[in-house]
């Protein structure tokens, strides 16, 4: 599976300004003939939820299918034969997420599914934060409702799971996608401050105890928004469940697209090596859940 991932910044109040320039983007990353096209957290806007609360971004939001960022992509990814991924600003029956939407090579949107079999036609992201301290204050919690739960989607007959940003920060999450399945997990980010310095680390090691390929876009440079500007770090990456780093990019620069092909030949062995998932024992922490 090859896979591009386009590290994008410095959006506009204008949606569709912001749908162009990403498009441009992917066309850039079309030119090695991937499988799959990943784009950050909240790709068609700016990073909203850190500035002066306006409820003005929330005419923002979408519908996934009938909406015109939506229409965009999936002419996109028919015209160049490839899946793609993209953070939006989702409206559905008046409430509003925080999504991944994926289209197969078709334009077809792809639908996620639950641990309980029910479909959706984005991943929600799970835990909208709200963080604050001195450097990094987040309202998310303002303007997103929490997703339903982990999901998992088919991609090219590639079982895929997907976080959002702060979902990462869970090993809930991660679990959750390996035991629906996960092969690859995709994580689209808007990720600012003092974990810059773990970022990747991080994401190494998630790969290597799920025993999965990691594929992370993050919004990156400085962008306006609501009176403040934040730099975003940028630094996205593609890691093999060995932990091994394939592609990465710069940190605070943008745009930048990576490339690497995913062998799946090295699940069983990474996963046989470092056996964590077989060695879980869940039976003595179910406790923590009552």
């Amino acid at each position: 599976m090859k896979v591009s991932v386009v590290q994008s910044g410095n959006c506009t109040q204008d949606v569709s300004e912001n749908v162009a320039m990403l498009l441009e983007l992917s066309e850039q990353a079309a030119t090695t003939n991937p499988d799959l096209i990943l784009l950050p957290e909240l790709a068609t806007t700016p990073y909203f939820a850190a500035g002066d609360k306006s409820p003005k971004y929330r005419d923002w939001a979408e519908p996934v299918v009938g909406g015109a960022s939506t229409a965009a992509f999936a002419k996109f990814a028919k015209d160049h034969n490839t899946a793609l991924g993209f953070g939006m600003y989702e409206l559905d029956n008046d409430v509003r997420y925080n999504s991944l939407v994926i289209l197969n090579r078709n334009g077809e949107v792809v639908h996620g599914k639950t641990h309980d079999g029910k479909t959706y036609p984005a991943f929600r992201k799970l835990t909208a934060p709200s963080v604050h301290m001195p450097t990094l204050d987040v309202h998310e919690d303002e303007y997103c409702t929490a997703g339903p739960g982990p999901m998992n989607f088919d991609i090219d007959g590639v079982s895929t799971g997907a976080l959002i940003c702060y979902d990462r920060a869970f090993s809930e999450p991660w679990m959750a996608n390996r035991a629906l399945g996960a092969d690859v997990v995709l994580l689209a980010v808007s990720s600012l401050g003092w974990r810059e310095s773990l970022f990747i680390n991080d994401l190494r090691l998630r790969a290597m105890e799920m025993g999965v390929f990691v594929i992370a876009s993050n919004r990156s440079g400085e962008e306006t928004c609501g009176g403040k500007t934040h730099d975003f770090f940028g630094r996205s990456c593609i890691i093999a469940p060995t932990g091994e780093v394939l592609a990465e990019a710069g940190g605070h620069n943008y745009p930048e697209i990576i490339h690497a092909e995913l062998d799946m030949s090295l699940l069983a062995q990474a996963r046989k090596d470092w056996p964590v998932w077989n060695d879980r024992r869940p039976e003595i922490y179910s406790w923590m859940y009552k």
